[in-house]
């Protein structure tokens, strides 16, 4: 009787814990695919870049998830800071930019992030982990940012601060030109509950960051859904000639 007991005090804070993550995890999913029917169907870079992002944001999620189950190994360590700590912002960021950049820099964009991904992907892999860090790691939070050694930290400063800097003042840009203004209410927003939440677990408080993730990750999908409805300017009809005029009359 004691130890089905023991065992039952041991798994219910971790399903618990678990809760959030699977939900965010889920949701994202959704959205990627959502967004990528749409890219089929109607093909945009933004699209596409927002779809990658969402599916990293699910990874990183079900990386959170099955933590709380099973506890951080290094490669789930590896894999959840490749998508979360260093893809996710960079990803939804290169859609926003996408809509706001001419073609050269268009060009330019996906180049430097192709070098910036590749770099962080091979940053991580070969990063040291420190066993000890993880295995203390409370339940119902991410390991501490030193448990991942080495250079990969520069990458995820880089590509955070890229994204971050156009979903957040990319929509402060438009919205001040009151361009997409319903569109980038939704992005900046999402985004900055995004941004406080990480913002607080660095801090200390692991309180508020699933739960901010799963807002934050809802009301960005919201402002990118907007951007599709957006009703499109269309060029002003030339007259019919007289003939065509009495054909269409007939």
């Amino acid at each position: 009787m004691t130890r089905i007991d023991d065992n039952t005090q041991t798994r219910v804070p971790a399903v618990a814990h678990a809760v959030l993550p699977v939900a965010a995890a889920l949701l994202a999913l959704v959205f990627a695919l959502l967004l990528l029917r749409s890219f089929l169907r109607r093909p945009a870079g933004q699209k596409a870049f927002w779809a990658a992002g969402f599916a990293c944001f699910a990874a990183a999620a079900a990386c959170e998830a099955a933590a709380q189950r099973a506890g951080w190994s290094p490669g789930l360590f590896r894999a959840y800071y490749v998508a979360g700590g260093c893809l996710t912002v960079a990803l939804l960021g290169a859609g926003s930019a996408w809509l706001l950049l001419p073609r050269r820099g268009r060009d330019l964009l996906l180049g430097a992030l192709a070098v910036a991904v590749l770099g962080a992907v091979v940053s991580v892999l070969i990063a040291p982990v420190d066993g000890h860090a993880l295995a203390v790691t409370a339940s119902g939070r991410p390991p501490a940012n030193h448990a991942l050694g080495g250079h990969a930290y520069v990458w995820a400063i880089v590509l955070n601060s890229f994204g971050t800097l156009y979903l957040v003042g990319g929509s402060l840009w438009s919205i001040v030109r009151r361009r997409r203004v319903a569109v980038n209410v939704w992005i900046g927003g999402g985004a900055l509950v995004v941004a406080l939440a990480t913002g607080l677990s660095r801090a200390g408080d692991y309180s508020l960051v699933y739960a901010g993730e799963l807002i934050g990750i809802a009301l960005m999908f919201a402002g990118f859904t907007l951007v599709g409805k957006e009703p499109l300017r269309r060029p002003a009809r030339r007259p019919a000639p007289a003939v065509e005029k009495a054909v269409w009359a007939r």
